[in-house]
């Protein structure tokens, strides 16, 4: 049995159930399709979870996509750990032994094979899945790209909204943090969307001439979670076709956001979309 990982809390299992339900259903709306169904976990751990207070023990997604009853046609999870990667090849060996000749376990940074597997598959002849489910601010916006030109595969992505904000000071003083959102966000235009000039007047408004009392442009956060949510979910908009409008803000016991679980599809068939969008906010707006 492999080690279970601590980390997250109560609102773990609701992202776990999120993610199954849409999971079984999108196996279901694809059973007749010619196309072969690829299944794709970035950051697969090692397929059991335990919350961080410990109250629960769960079945991680690489183990709940395995244990489906309806199948993939092929499986490929991510590990960074090798530790943690050898213990979920070892999980496939012993309890999913019938099909773990569709499975592939990489151990590696997530964006570079997830790019690899991206190259190696011809998606014009599959369909796939993929659930990125960072512990922080691994993934790279250039993967999202790579990941929408397949246009081909259905994205459930939990973004580390309060990564985000922790990189967003209300004083404006964000420099040390700017190339990690600029990698995160993939543009430079979080910086006027967050952020604007501090209102009040300052001494060197009042006494302009007395270089002593310059403080330059201050600038002071404008974006409260609301804000900041619909700015990511316009970002992938411009990258995937059809986004989801209702994705679900996770937060923690004090009630701050924690992540933010955004659903996207790269698919340009406006039927594909339909039916994807529809099966995807019935489950986000439904608890």
């Amino acid at each position: 049995m492999a080690t279970s990982q601590k980390f997250g809390g109560d609102w773990t299992e609701e992202k776990m159930n999120l993610f199954t339900r849409y999971l079984d259903a999108y196996l279901i709306a694809l059973q007749n399709q010619k196309f072969k169904k690829i299944y794709i976990d970035a950051f697969a751990g090692t397929g059991e979870i335990e919350t961080s207070d410990g109250d629960q023990h769960l079945a991680g997604s690489a183990k709940r996509a395995l244990a489906s009853k309806m199948k993939f046609d092929h499986y490929y999870f991510i590990e960074a750990d090798t530790t943690k990667a050898a213990e979920l090849q070892n999980m496939v060996d012993e309890e999913f032994s019938q099909i773990k000749q569709t499975v592939t376990v990489y151990c590696g940074d997530a964006n570079e094979m997830l790019a690899q597997i991206i190259e190696d598959v011809d998606w014009r002849y599959n369909r796939g899945l993929l659930f990125l489910d960072p512990y922080a601010t691994q993934v790279n916006w250039t993967t999202l790209e790579i990941v929408a030109q397949t246009k081909s595969i259905d994205v459930w992505y939990l973004f580390p909204f309060s990564a985000l904000e922790r990189m967003l000071p209300n004083n404006g003083k964000y420099e040390k943090w700017e190339d990690c959102i600029d990698r995160l966000l993939g543009d430079k235009g979080w910086r006027t969307e967050f952020y604007k000039k501090d209102p009040q007047i300052s001494l060197f408004d009042l006494c302009p001439n007395d270089p002593g009392l310059q403080t330059g442009n201050q600038l002071i956060k404008d974006a409260n979670p609301e804000k900041v949510k619909e700015y990511i979910l316009s970002r992938l908009t411009e990258v995937f076709p059809c986004v989801s409008k209702n994705a679900r803000i996770f937060r923690n016991s004090n009630r701050a956001p924690m992540f933010l679980f955004c659903f996207a599809i790269s698919n340009e068939s406006k039927a594909a979309q339909r039916l994807a969008l529809r099966i995807a906010d019935y489950i986000l707006k439904n608890k």
